[in-house]
């Protein structure tokens, strides 16, 4: 760890004295005062800070915007001071500096003078104008051009692994809107021509696009284009953002967590939370962020009122770290085909590695750490495992549950549960054991594709058993036939297992047929919610008869595997629960209804 990211964002360095010589009651403890002693102080205890907790780090240095409070040339010349007297302090390179405009550095007297001239004035000739005092500084500070009219303005590489991409949120405003808005078009073909190789991507900007302290979804941003703005950034896999804007150093993911946000606060505030954050780097096989958080604490002393440190209280619950970057799960080549690296290979997690780990192989069971425990810290950030009264069919009574269509709707979760479906065959189903390949209900069909491609086996889909009538014919039906006993190992795929009763009456009822030629099924989950211990053998009817289950189906050649065990508490008035249930009876609370139950609550 010899290396970090210094994100400071906010300073809004402000006229001492309005234009035309009225006292500036402004809010930032940098001014334009010719007595800059008060301001050199607070920039020399901020380095003090930095060198105490950090020293002999190389700093990475990123400033979000709002650098100065109304865009003005003298604010900008006192901006260049303070900035240059960090950069000197903590001895930073001018190559590891990215400096983001903010929409307070634009300059909008300079915009209503052009309109002034010209009222048609173009976006391009705008631009040009309202940062003609940003691109002076820009060009003392980093002997850089800024260029008003691009988005992506300049990048960043962090230790040959990190790119921190600077977008300019402010190409859209003119003199009335302060939102955040980019034009996705633009941003398309600019983000088509850079090359960042295998690096991992942060998006810098200063606007929010969420909020911790407003309470409002859409963050400092327009509404339209933030839609598209945030689908755009998930579809370059740019999954972290560092903003600043909001005054609030904060820390939000949206997008069922595909996309996470990381706000510094602002740096110099008198009447705010006044903070930044430091990013310690941590690269091995794995890419870290811990996340830093420093704030101005009032000490009572006259000599020195305040002080920089390390924020230690809870107040404001943030991550510890950001994992940028794991090499483990292994990923699955996105052009899947022969040729595709297996677990295997060298430098990896091996089968055999795996089995070691196994707590309970004496009952053949799966565990993986890296997903069977991931899994679960997925169910608890998400919130997927729901409490309440559900009836969904005469089967289907329980009190929780938990919703894996939640849990699938985002890429970076729906890949690492194909790669868990993956790692369970890998640890125990020998591919060439496997004939066919099933994916079982909507959740079982989009996760057995990518093993069906994978290990190029024949495949197909089918619905639950108990949901056939709501299906056309042709969807029922497996279009395989197997007479010939050409399919005699079967994989089942599928997302929730309890008693398994729809599996075992898909074998014996609905799909009887194939079936009867089958020597071996093996079924994976994604989670078991029923109530034994797990084990390979918890599906079959005689395991399950002597636990005096019903209709439980004469199959005995099931070999069963989930990625998590889950219980689901089930409806205790099993068959007389319409009479009994006072829950479902008498409509206390959340009793969801399947298909045709309705009718018995009208009865």
């Amino acid at each position: 760890m010899n290396s970090i990211i210094l994100h400071i964002s906010d300073l809004h360095v402000s006229l001492d004295k309005k234009i035309g010589g009225e006292v500036n009651n402004h809010d930032s403890y940098l001014s334009t005062n010719p007595n800059e002693e008060n301001s050199n102080q607070y920039i020399d205890k901020f380095i003090a800070s930095v060198t105490k907790h950090y020293p002999h780090k190389r700093i990475y240095l990123i400033i979000t915007g709002d650098i100065t409070n109304s865009g003005e040339k003298k604010e900008f010349e006192f901006a260049k001071k303070f900035i240059n007297r960090m950069i000197n302090g903590l001895k930073i390179k001018i190559q590891d500096i990215l400096i983001i405009p903010g929409d307070h550095d634009i300059n909008r007297r300079e915009i209503a003078n052009l309109l002034a001239e010209n009222e048609e004035s173009p976006l391009d000739d705008i631009n040009k104008s309202k940062y003609k005092y940003f691109k002076e500084f820009y060009k003392e500070i980093l002997n850089k051009t800024f260029d008003p009219n691009k988005i992506i303005f300049d990048s960043l590489i962090i230790e040959d692994a990190i790119v921190l991409i600077g977008l300019n949120t402010c190409t859209k405003i003119i003199l009335g809107d302060s939102n955040g808005n980019i034009e996705i078009e633009k941003l398309d073909a600019e983000y088509q021509k850079v090359n960042f190789k295998d690096k991992k991507i942060i998006a810098c900007m200063h606007h929010n696009f969420t909020s911790a302290y407003e309470n409002k979804n859409d963050g400092q941003w327009d509404s339209d284009n933030r839609k598209i703005f945030i689908s755009k950034l998930i579809s370059y896999n740019i999954n972290y953002v560092f903003t600043g804007n909001e005054h609030t150093n904060s820390c939000k993911t949206i997008q069922l967590s595909e996309l996470t946000t990381s706000d510094s606060g602002t740096f110099s505030s008198l009447k705010y939370d006044t903070t930044f954050k430091i990013y310690p780097i941590i690269i091995s096989q794995d890419i870290i962020l811990q996340n830093k958080i420093f704030s101005l604490q009032k000490t009572n002393a006259n000599d020195s009122p305040y002080e920089w440190d390390v924020r230690t209280n809870d107040t404001f619950k943030q991550p510890k770290e950001f994992v940028i970057y794991k090499k483990n799960p292994p990923t699955i080549e996105k052009h899947i085909d022969d040729t595709l690296p297996s677990l295997d290979q060298p430098g990896s997690i091996t089968s055999k590695d795996l089995k070691k780990k196994s707590k309970n192989e004496t009952t053949n069971t799966y565990y993986n750490p890296i997903y069977t425990d991931v899994l679960y810290d997925k169910v608890k950030e998400l919130k997927l495992f729901h409490t309440g009264h559900y009836h969904w069919s005469e089967t289907s009574r329980a009190h929780n549950w938990i919703d894996v269509s939640k849990l699938i709707e985002a890429k970076s979760n729906l890949n690492f549960l194909k790669d868990a479906i993956i790692d369970v065959i890998e640890t125990k189903i020998p591919s060439e054991n496997i004939d066919l390949i099933i994916g079982l209900g909507y959740e079982g069909n989009i996760l057995a594709t990518k093993s069906a491609i994978k290990y190029n086996k024949p495949y197909s889909f089918l619905p639950y058993s108990y949901r056939h009538h709501e299906h056309h014919k042709f969807e029922t039906q497996l279009n395989f036939e197997n007479t010939s006993t050409k399919y005699k190992k079967i994989l089942i795929i599928t997302d929730v297992v309890n008693e398994g009763r729809t599996i075992r009456k898909l074998i014996n009822k609905r799909q009887e047929s194939f079936f009867q030629n089958v020597e071996k099924i093996y079924v994976i989950s994604l989670f078991y919610t029923g109530n034994f211990k797990i084990n390979y053998d918890i599906l079959n009817f005689d395991f399950l008869k002597i636990h005096k289950l019903q209709e439980i189906e004469d199959v005995n050649n099931i070999e069963f595997y989930a990625v998590k065990s889950l219980k689901v508490e089930k409806c205790p008035y099993v068959e007389n629960f319409r009479k009994e249930c006072f829950i479902y009876k008498d409509q206390l609370s959340c009793v969801n209804l399947f298909y045709d139950e309705n009718k018995y609550l009208s009865d």
